[in-house]
């Protein structure tokens, strides 16, 4: 419900009562007669009225018969408005009925709007309806948002577990880095700290005797049992992570933490470029009393 807030503000705030041709005024009614009757008399279907075509605005206020005649009438399901497109306005459990049209109507299922997908939208909403639904007509299960967010990452992090089992039994992809253990002796650790500086520092101490700030302290990171430092929130998915840190964890972690490692509280892009990466791990390794012995 907050997503259409924003979206419900503008309607009422922008004065289409007033303003609109008769065939918007019908569909922000669901007046099918009137609708019909204003297409009969030459109304442009895909017309906007300066916020929004007919069938956003039917769909939008949850008129199913509505935008099915208007779909019947040639309304385009991506036309895109001010207000967004009308597949993002058929989102949410009380709407199945209005997305599965717009789909059957050719509405594109990896449509976008304000930055996420339509699939991200559903799994925010909650909705595995929608999420089938979604899938069903193409959806890509592997899109990331504009912040690097999977689909995978959204409903495990929210803890969705049949839309996670579904999004997995339907072609989530989790990437795998090549090994890099036989790469760190050859690795540049001046580098890597310099990258540690750059991307780490301002969420991980790094002192023997340093504490926590908004990650936990790194120091010893390397061959340390995951989550366990005590005064740290984990993610569920990383408690339940067994064994130490190794090389390769680490290796995989650090590629693309929401893509490998779905539902992870480091929402961060990663180091997808492995040279900087396999440098960052081996400065990893020296903070420590007693670094691990290389492979």
């Amino acid at each position: 419900m907050r997503v259409l807030l924003p979206t419900l503000f503008l309607l009422l705030h922008i004065p289409i009562v007033s303003h609109a041709a008769a065939i918007h005024d019908a569909a922000m009614q669901g007046d099918v007669a009137v609708i019909a009757a204003a297409l009969d008399a030459g109304a442009d279907v895909n017309e906007s009225d300066g916020a929004a075509t007919p069938l956003y605005l039917a769909v939008f206020m949850g008129h199913v018969q509505a935008a099915k005649l208007l779909i019947e009438r040639g309304a385009d399901a991506n036309t895109p408005t001010a207000l967004g497109l009308p597949l993002m306005a058929a989102m949410g459990n009380d709407k199945i009925d209005l997305l599965n049209l717009l789909l059957d109507g050719g509405a594109n299922p990896n449509s976008e709007g304000g930055g996420q997908l339509a699939l991200h939208l559903a799994i925010s909403l909650a909705c595995l309806d929608c999420v089938k639904a979604l899938v069903e007509a193409g959806a890509d299960v592997n899109a990331r948002a504009e912040d690097g967010k999977t689909p995978i990452h959204l409903a495990t992090r929210s803890t969705q577990r049949e839309v996670a089992n579904y999004l997995m039994s339907h072609g989530v992809i989790l990437p795998t880095p090549a090994p890099i253990s036989m790469k760190l002796a050859s690795a540049d650790v001046e580098k890597g700290r310099t990258s540690f500086v750059r991307m780490c520092d301002h969420c991980h101490g790094a002192d023997p005797q340093g504490g926590n700030r908004t990650g936990a302290n790194l120091w010893s990171i390397v061959g340390r049992d995951k989550a366990s430092l005590a005064t740290i929130h984990y993610s569920d998915v990383l408690l339940g992570w067994e064994g130490v840190w190794t090389y390769e964890d680490l290796n995989k972690f650090l590629l693309e933490p929401m893509a490998t490692t779905p539902g992870v509280a480091m929402e961060v892009p990663g180091v997808s470029d492995e040279v900087e990466r396999v440098d960052l791990i081996a400065y990893l390794r020296t903070l420590s009393d007693k670094p691990n012995p290389l492979p």
